[in-house]
């Protein structure tokens, strides 16, 4: 499991946290995603957060200060999962449902009111839909709102569901926790809710394990997936908003000298609708191209030395709700190119090379031009881990913990 450290410049802002709570109120959040099979995006979300929270209690503790009791709700057959992640403070609640039974009936919306059987609070939903309660009070996570504005990008049946769930949570729910200020801007404007009901809780990433890795770690992980020479690097699930279909066709337009020095890394799960893209990517590897995968699943671990191995990361996706890959990248030191849409802006500010994801001939000449300006990638070593650090999990965990402490208690 992922480790996550303390960010010292967010914790300085602790001690005001714990003046200001007198009376704690419980806080729940919803652990299905943490102990899924299917480890994604959303349970490193729900990790972090948990981590973060983790910590601020750790302060409180040692400041003998009062603190929140927090605890994730767990099916009795995850348990065991759950204590793999190693908190110290954040406590679980066995809900008496197998994960697979408890997952079935809060899709079907046949689940009965979790509350009276793990106590009355606020509780925390970080999969976009919320779970009934009798008595207690909800926030919701709406990671982004690809299923309503870009429905092309979404598999069709997780539209159809999240279209029909989310209003229903939104309605129900006291406040509304994003991950960047765009996807604010977007719930509010998409749901007509009160801007005071939807605050940011971003993501983050842990830069003790997000650093610049050195040449030997580097070529053990390369050798560990049999990675030959420079490469120009994505990551991320290979689905059509990741637009992979974009980033090829770039990738060919650049002059043969250049392909042939840089193969073009993709590290990532199969998603949707693959089918056209890895057609076309067999058909430029036949040409010559290379065009190329790690020979086996890449885990967490050995993620930070591909992202310092690269030359440069690229993603230009059609829409992000936050985008942890650039980020990654940028506290790795690694130069970036991506997509001038959505939240992306924001999450690399001036620390890389914005392009219309649209246009493969600017996709084509922003790679040309970085893989050509060893001064810029050297800006890079600096520039991107002072970006990456102004993201935290303890100032997003505080963010959640204000608002169900203060707002809604």
């Amino acid at each position: 499991m992922p480790a996550y450290s303390q960010d010292s410049a967010a914790a300085s802002q602790i001690s005001l946290l714990f003046d200001t709570m007198e009376q704690m109120t419980d806080i729940y959040v919803d652990g299905l995603g943490l102990v899924d099979d299917f480890y994604t995006g959303i349970g490193h979300y729900i990790a972090g957060i948990l981590y973060g929270m983790d910590q601020l209690a750790a302060q409180a503790t040692l400041a003998q200060k009062p603190f929140p009791r927090i605890y994730v709700i767990v099916p009795y057959d995850r348990v065991a999962r759950f204590r793999k992640f190693g908190f110290q403070y954040i406590k679980y609640k066995t809900f008496p449902m197998s994960f697979r039974i408890m997952s079935g009936l809060w899709h079907r919306e046949k689940l009965p009111p979790i509350d009276l059987i793990c106590g009355k609070g606020v509780y925390v939903f970080p999969r976009f839909v919320d779970m009934p309660l009798a008595f207690s009070k909800s926030l919701i996570v709406i990671h982004d709102i690809t299923f309503e504005l870009h429905k092309e990008y979404t598999e069709d049946r997780n539209a159809r569901f999240l279209s029909r769930t989310v209003h229903k949570s939104v309605a129900r729910a006291a406040g509304i926790i994003t991950v960047s200020e765009n996807g604010r801007k977007e719930v509010i404007d998409f749901y007509k809710v009160k801007p005071t009901t939807v605050f940011t809780a971003t993501p983050a990433v842990d830069r003790k394990v997000f650093y610049r890795q050195g040449p030997k770690k580097i070529a053990e992980v390369k050798q560990k997936y049999n990675i030959q020479g420079d490469y120009i690097l994505f990551v991320g699930s290979l689905e059509p908003r990741k637009n992979i279909d974009g980033l090829v066709e770039a990738y060919t337009k650049l002059p043969r000298q250049i392909t042939d020095k840089y193969s073009l890394l993709l590290v990532g799960v199969n998603g949707w609708k693959t089918e056209a893209i890895f057609g076309k990517i067999i058909d430029y590897y036949q040409q010559g191209y290379k065009i190329i995968r790690p020979s086996r699943y890449v885990v967490d671990e050995d993620i930070p030395a591909l992202f310092s191995g690269a030359t440069i990361f690229v993603l230009p996706a059609h829409y992000e709700g936050f985008g942890i890959p650039p980020l990654e990248a940028l506290a790795c030191g690694t130069p970036v190119i991506t997509s001038n849409n959505s939240s992306l802006p924001e999450v690399v500010g001036k620390q890389a090379v914005l392009v219309n994801e649209k246009n493969t001939d600017e996709i084509t000449e922003a790679m040309h031009s970085l893989l050509g300006d060893s001064k810029q990638r050297d800006k890079a070593l600096i520039g991107g881990p002072e970006q990456a650090a102004k993201f935290s999990w303890i100032k997003s965990a505080q963010n959640i913990i204000d608002y169900a402490q203060e707002k809604i208690s």
